[in-house]
């Protein structure tokens, strides 16, 4: 590393953080594409506990059939149908908003 030569050299050199210190290093699109990793990795698990409770939805169903006890079926089908629902919302639905777009709906300017 090269010796700071005058007084604005080494201003600088200590508000720069060291290579590979910190988040200060990371480009902004990096930090875009964790947040939205985070959101995929959000939005896998709930389908993946969805899927675990219907699971068990189904094996409820199967036993209330085997014992004969034909009125739990109807609520159990609704059930497991309600939890298919708000699986495909997740799947088709839930996607990050785009940057362009403010709170109220206006598009911003390109910069």
């Amino acid at each position: 590393m090269k010796a700071p030569s005058d007084r604005t050299d080494r201003a600088r050199s200590k508000t720069r953080p060291e290579p590979g210190h910190g988040l200060n290093e990371l480009p902004v699109r990096g930090r875009v594409g964790q947040g939205r990793a985070a959101l995929e990795q959000a939005r896998l698990i709930m389908l993946v506990m969805i899927n675990i409770a219907q699971l068990w939805i189904l094996a409820a169903t199967i036993e209330a059939a085997l014992a004969g006890r034909y009125q739990e079926i109807w609520a159990l089908i609704i059930a497991s149908g309600v939890c298919w629902l708000i699986s495909l919302s997740i799947i088709f639905w839930w996607r990050p908003a785009s940057r362009r777009f403010t709170s109220t709906g206006y598009l911003r300017d390109k910069r």
